[in-house]
């Protein structure tokens, strides 16, 4: 057997940061879970055939499942939104030793613009702000709309109303949006299940949707007050219009309606109590009731309540209306020419025709009447006839809290991050009740907040079947040690640039690539002990695209976990490139050792500077400098490698230590060397670095670390590519 020089680089200063333990540090503590959630507090909103809220349920009506398993209902009331919040509040001041999992309702608030033209737009939108400044419920997400052909996000959904507010100010002068996109925040508020399905099947462009750039305003000839002349000349163009109206406004009101069909199927998948705030000047329709009835039947079984704000100012006159008042006014003319036996044959035909301009007359005449229709065929009202808002937005939003709230013990008291399918049956079949479609099962753990949007669509994933594989991408785990029982490490999760999607804008030349990445830690329970998720977009020059597409993305999560063997589920989502991942992988965390000990051998992508966000507690980071580890260990012969790895001297143990090194391929050594180890850094540790041997094929490194009688050994695996 051959023996040769291994070059083995020591790094003499590499003093580690003070996230890595030493041996006389305090014991760190283990993952610890503060509470076991035993109580499931869930929103219900209860309507009638018509979308009228019902409120004398009793809580003998009322059965929930979970998963399809049948649950005791410990309490069951009727609140406020208010009241809810201070029960909350009084909740988390009381601290109890079990925490309720609260599953309030998510309200889905659309406020749509409609036949809004230049001149009432400053209108409208001064009543919208009034409108946004009330105090909505908890979980109301608002989103900005202008109903042309179809919905046209103006504002993205959002709880934020100061963010809002101030948007509303230059609200149609920007860019449309995709529904999707507007619509991402409110779709991982809750597991809705069409919501995930979405989610999953196409990242965040869950939606098509035609973009027109006019943002949905009507023709800007049409100008209040403009044309006001009572002369001859005037009168008679009015009259042709009020004709022309005549003649097409079946065509109208069939456009119209077909709009709002259109606006109903678009709300009707997102998750939530669904409101539209329909911001309009008016609304013609056929004047068919079977149609107009389809409409309501569809709305009320999606549940979509619409509440129709009439936005014209009192103090308005405009064209619509005055051609509406000459309609009615020839309707009347025609009548008194009925007892005229000797009318001319324009006369008599206009009269063969008083059926239909009287329906016309009438639907044109009072535009309000189908918007008070839509409104309250669907559990709303109108807000029309008056300047002062004030009253009516009360009362919508009061409508908005109104609801029921039913609490449970749950069955299952695994916290694996599942999505837990909830379903509500209602012992009278005339009524349709509206709540939470389910809650990811993830216990409460020290220092975890709320799900992010971004985390939500990786949970998503996770509990699709079968899940998606659009790519592949590997995660692996390396230990370290730390103080007491505790192993410190680091997941490392490396996603393949190559396979990863990106836009480009075409102006400026410059790609955009975003990856979501979410991952689940269980025990050998099935447990969740830790999770980690990461949304990162890139925005990359196209002459440097090639270069940074031909590396990989590679992230990194420090973990303190006791030994034992533990799952990580990863979810990864291409934002840009509309696809995603999941995968399963296995890891263990050994038992620490008496005696000298070894780190696991990380094959070194690059040494890079460590920003001012870099985990103090990640073992690969040290002394301002962070290891990037190539997760795959795929080296290429011409490219020179390290392996990066820790020795924990034994302090009781008075030998020096030293370690072995031997490279192995195909199950035979080819190249080893023992060598002493320097002195320990101040945290007592001995970070180095050794040179990769490059061999074609398959290789092994092996790394014993020896003090005295004492040894322990590390092992990997790796490969290089053939010349």
């Amino acid at each position: 057997m051959q023996k040769v020089g291994v070059p083995l680089l020591v790094l003499l200063a590499a003093a580690v940061g003070p996230g890595r333990a030493q041996e006389s540090a305090p014991q760190a503590p283990g993952p610890t879970i503060r509470v076991t959630t035993t109580e499931v507090t869930l929103d219900l909103v209860v309507r009638d055939k018509k979308g009228r809220q019902v409120k004398n349920l009793k809580p003998g009506d009322v059965e929930i499942y979970e998963d399809g398993v049948r649950q005791q209902i410990l309490s069951f009331r009727s609140v406020s939104g208010r009241e809810a919040r201070r029960d909350v509040e009084t909740q988390a001041k009381a601290q109890p030793p079990a925490v309720s999992r609260m599953l309030p309702e998510v309200n889905t608030l659309c406020i749509v613009f409609h036949n809004i033209d230049p001149v009432t737009r400053p209108h409208a939108i001064n009543v919208v702000k009034e409108f946004i400044r009330n105090d909505m419920p908890p979980e109301t997400y608002i989103g900005v709309f202008v109903l042309n052909e179809r919905l046209i996000p103006l504002r993205a959904f959002t709880k934020n109303r100061d963010e809002l507010l101030q948007s509303l100010t230059g609200l149609f002068e920007g860019k449309p949006l995709d529904f999707g996109r507007a619509s991402e925040a409110l779709l991982t508020a809750s597991p809705n299940i069409v919501t995930i399905n979405a989610q999953v099947d196409n990242a965040t462009h869950t939606a098509s949707v035609s973009v027109d750039t006019n943002g949905g305003e009507i023709s800007k000839t049409v100008i209040v007050g403009a044309d006001t002349s009572t002369g001859a000349g005037a009168n008679r163009l009015r009259g042709d219009q009020v004709r022309e109206r005549s003649d097409f406004a079946n065509i109208t009101g069939m456009h119209e309606t077909d709009r709002i069909i259109t606006m109903i199927d678009q709300v009707s998948p997102l998750p939530g109590r669904k409101t539209i705030l329909l911001v309009t000047t008016g609304l013609v329709t056929t004047g068919d009731p079977e149609r107009f009835q389809k409409i309501l039947n569809n709305a009320n079984s999606h549940g979509v309540t619409v509440y129709a704000l009439d936005s014209t100012e009192m103090n308005a006159m405009d064209d619509t209306a005055q051609a509406g008042k000459l309609a009615v006014a020839q309707m009347a003319q025609v009548s008194q020419q009925q007892s005229d036996l000797n009318a001319s044959l324009s006369v008599m035909r206009q009269n063969s025709r008083q059926g239909d301009d009287t329906i016309s007359a009438v639907r044109t005449s009072d535009l309000q009447s189908s918007l008070r229709a839509l409104s309250e065929g669907t559990g709303g009202f109108l807000i029309a006839n008056t300047n002062d808002f004030r009253k009516p937005f009360q009362q919508l939003v009061e409508n908005l809290d109104t609801h029921y709230v039913a609490a449970y013990h749950p069955t299952s008291t695994v916290y694996d991050g599942r999505l837990r399918k909830i379903e509500v049956k209602l012992a009278r079949n005339d009524l349709r009740v509206e709540s939470r479609t389910g809650y990811f099962a993830l216990p409460e753990l020290k220092g975890w907040d709320s799900l992010t949007p971004t985390e939500s669509t990786g949970l998503a994933v996770l509990n699709t079947e079968p899940r998606p594989h659009s790519f592949e991408f590997h995660v692996t785990a390396y230990h370290f040690r730390a103080a007491g029982t505790s192993a410190h490490g680091t997941l490392a999760f490396d996603l393949p640039g190559t396979k990863l999607g990106a836009t480009i804008d075409p102006v400026s030349r410059i790609r955009k690539l975003e990856v979501s990445l979410l991952a689940l830690i269980r025990d050998s329970h099935g447990n969740v002990v830790d999770k980690y998720s990461n949304d990162t977009p890139y925005f990359i020059p196209d002459a440097n695209w090639a270069a940074v597409r031909a590396n990989d993305l590679t992230y990194t999560h420090p973990i303190d976990l006791l030994p034992g063997h533990y799952t990580v589920e990863t979810a990864v989502v291409d934002r840009e490139g509309s696809q995603a991942s999941a995968e399963t992988s296995q890891i263990d965390i050994p038992a620490r050792s008496k005696g000298v000990g070894i780190s696991s051998l990380v094959v070194v992508q690059q040494v890079e500077s460590a920003n001012a966000q870099a985990d103090a507690d990640d073992p690969l980071t040290f002394k301002g400098k962070h290891v990037v580890p190539l997760v795959d260990a795929v080296v290429n012969p011409a490219t020179k490698r390290y392996v990066y790895f820790v020795v924990y001297p034994d302090k009781s143990n008075p030998q020096k230590p030293r370690i072995h090194v031997q490279f192995k391929a195909g199950g035979e050594v080819f190249a080893e060397r023992t060598v002493d180890l320097p002195a320990p850094d101040a945290t007592g540790t001995i970070p180095m670095f050794v040179a990769a041997a490059t061999r074609p094929g398959n290789c092994e490194l092996q790394i014993t670390a020896l003090q005295g009688n004492e040894s322990a050994t590390e092992h990997l695996q790796y490969a290089v590519r053939a010349q």
